[in-house]
């Protein structure tokens, strides 16, 4: 039985930047209806164009209305005065759920740590993503630059950056998670990337290992490993990953990684976005 009034995530139809605001409001054991909007493929002169017309030509017009910032991802709440809230930003939606389920830590010193820990898994994050959306002119091009991107983001130095995570792990011997052995926000978004960077490993022939649960480690990283197959196995999130919204594709279709089945892109020919409008879970 749900505590409270709903929660509503708009996002597009895929996991992004709403995945982990999805996550949390369902692993606190709140009611969520997730709007999804669809980036349309079409073709024109030749070329394949993205129409976003689902989201800019109707929810957002009258969502702008009442916040001026209206972007996705957005999230409303209900207040216990039948007030409701529009925040957008993903980050800011995060803070507020952290704030409104006791994952922010326990004092400042420990919300600061979260503050911190959520920033720099945006900036993991930006690494891959980047990638995703980039277009390369050949499959060698797009080999080169995904090396590139594993060198970056897993080379074992103070440069790497998932190696700051392994090190931040290997402080707290005995924690399970960031910030002991407490679920926090910043847990969310690292499994959620953790996740992404997987498929990319696999997609690439960047491992020899298939396992998801044992990719990590493959690569050097066994407190980061154990962290992906605790998180995983939490009682709360199977709820999650029993939803279409954990099937949902890394990215929009626009992609050249991720936007399809698995890694692949997108195929505009054979692909349709069947997608519900809206999913209550």
């Amino acid at each position: 039985m749900y505590s409270s009034k709903p929660i509503t995530i708009g996002y597009w139809s895929t996991k992004g930047l709403g995945s982990v605001c999805r996550q949390v409001v369902i692993y606190a054991g709140e009611k969520l209806i997730s709007k999804n909007y669809k980036l349309q493929p079409k073709i024109e002169n030749d070329n394949v164009l993205f129409d976003g017309s689902d989201w800019t030509n109707k929810d957002k017009i009258e969502l702008k209305k009442r916040n001026s910032l209206i972007n996705l991802p957005y999230m409303e709440i209900i207040d216990d005065e039948g007030q409701r809230h529009l925040i957008c930003q993903s980050n800011a939606c995060l803070l507020y759920l952290g704030r409104k389920f006791k994952m922010l830590g326990s004092n400042e010193v420990e919300q600061t740590r979260c503050e911190q820990l959520l920033l720099e898994t945006n900036d993991l994050r930006g690494i891959i993503t980047s990638f995703a959306y980039t277009h390369f002119k050949n499959k060698d091009l797009e080999q080169e630059a995904a090396k590139e991107v594993y060198e970056k983001a897993f080379q074992k130095n103070d440069a790497g950056k998932i190696q700051k995570f392994e090190q931040w792990l290997s402080t707290n011997d005995n924690s399970r998670f960031l910030l002991n052995n407490n679920v926090s926000i910043p847990d969310f978004n690292l499994f959620d990337i953790l996740d992404f960077y997987i498929e990319f490993l696999k997609h690439y022939n960047l491992v020899d290992e298939t396992n998801d649960d044992k990719i990590l480690s493959t690569v050097g990283f066994p407190k980061l490993n154990k962290f992906f197959i605790d998180f995983k196995h939490l009682p709360k999130m199977k709820k999650y990953f029993n939803s279409i919204l954990y099937s949902l594709p890394y990215t929009n279709k626009s992609a050249n990684f991720g936007s399809g089945i698995k890694g692949n892109k997108w195929d505009i020919n054979h692909q349709i976005d069947n997608t519900p409008f809206e999913i209550i879970v």
